[in-house]
C-alpha cells in the first residue's frame, strides 16, 4: 500500500511539473518547496507507523512540509503566507511535541512500541540495549565486550556503533538499529564474518565500497565471511532520513581481532 500511495504522489508530482514546463499551467513548483513538501510527507508516514504516534516526528513533519506547502501556494500566488513565515513560527510545534511525548507515560516503552519491528506482544523488553529519543548516541566510545545481541531505537540525532573497540566472542551476534533523523555511522573490525542489510528512506547510503543517494528507499546487503573466523556480527540497520555509513576497517589494540 505504501508503494502504491508514493508512486501516485510522484505521478501527480511530475504532472504538475510537466504542465508547469510547458507552460500550460503555473503551479508555483519551485525546488526546494516541493521538496520539503516531501520531506514533510516522509516524515508524518514515519509518525504514525504501527498504529502509534510519535508526536516528536508529527510535529517536525508538520512543520517541515507546511514549508514547503505554503512556498507552493504563495509562489502561485494563493495565499500571503510564505514558506519563510511558516518555518520561523512554526518551531514551537516541536516544544509541543516534544512535551506530548514526555507526559505519554513510559516513554521508554512508547518508544520502542514505536521503532520496534516486532508485534507488541512478541518483544522481550530486556533484550533492549539502547532507547533514546532526541540526542546523540555513541556506543563503544571505550573497550567493550560483544557477548549477546543488541538492539538499538534513537529518534532523532547521531549515532555511532563502534564494534571496533569490542572485545568480541565467539558465534552469531545479531544488531539491530532503527533510527528516525540524523547520520549513523557503524565500524565493523575485520576478522570476523559479517552480514550488513542497512537502507536509508531519504538521504545518503554507504556501505563499505558501495554507495547511493536519493528518495525513495535506500537499501543494500553486503556479506563478508572471513576465513578461521569465529564470529559474526549480522547488522540489520534502518534510518528514515539522514546518512548512514557502514565502515569495515581493522579494530583497535584490545578489540576483536
Amino acid at each position: 500500500m505504501k508503494k502504491q500511495l508514493w508512486g501516485l504522489i510522484f505521478l501527480a508530482l511530475g504532472l504538475l511539473v510537466l504542465l508547469q514546463v510547458l507552460e500550460i499551467y503555473e503551479f508555483g513548483l519551485a525546488f526546494w518547496p516541493t521538496v520539503l513538501l516531501l520531506l514533510g510527507i516522509v516524515i508524518l508516514s514515519e509518525s504514525i507507523s504501527f498504529g502509534l504516534i510519535s508526536w516528536i516526528t508529527l510535529g517536525l513533519g508538520l512543520w517541515v512540509g507546511g514549508i514547503g506547502l505554503f512556498g507552493i501556494l504563495s509562489n502561485a500566488g494563493a495565499t500571503d503566507i510564505s514558506g519563510s513565515e511558516i518555518a520561523r513560527f512554526g518551531w514551537p510545534l516541536i516544544l509541543v511535541a516534544i512535551g506530548l511525548s514526555i507526559m505519554l507515560g513510559d516513554r521508554n516503552l512508547f518508544f520502542r512500541k514505536l521503532f520496534s519491528r516486532h508485534s507488541i506482544d512478541e518483544v522481550d523488553w530486556t533484550g533492549y540495549s539502547q532507547v533514546r529519543h532526541i540526542g546523540d548516541l555513541y556506543h563503544g566510545r571505550s573497550a567493550w565486550t560483544l557477548d549477546q545481541d543488541l538492539e538499538f531505537f534513537h529518534g532523532i540525532g547521531d549515532v555511532v556503533l563502534d564494534f571496533t573497540t569490542a572485545e568480541i566472542k565467539s558465534g552469531t551476534h545479531r544488531v539491530y538499529l532503527k533510527a528516525g533523523v540524523g547520520d549513523v555511522t557503524i565500524r565493523i573490525p575485520d576478522g570476523v564474518n559479517i552480514a550488513i542489510d542497512a537502507s536509508v528512506g531519504l538521504g545518503e547510503l554507504e556501505v563499505l565500497d558501495e554507495q547511493k543517494s536519493g528518495i525513495g528507499g535506500l537499501s543494500i546487503k553486503r556479506v563478508i565471511n572471513v576465513e578461521d573466523a569465529d564470529a559474526t556480527i549480522e547488522v540489520e540497520a534502518k534510518m528514515g532520513i539522514g546518512d548512514m555509513k557502514v565502515i569495515y576497517m581493522p579494530s583497535l589494540p584490545g578489540g576483536a581481532k
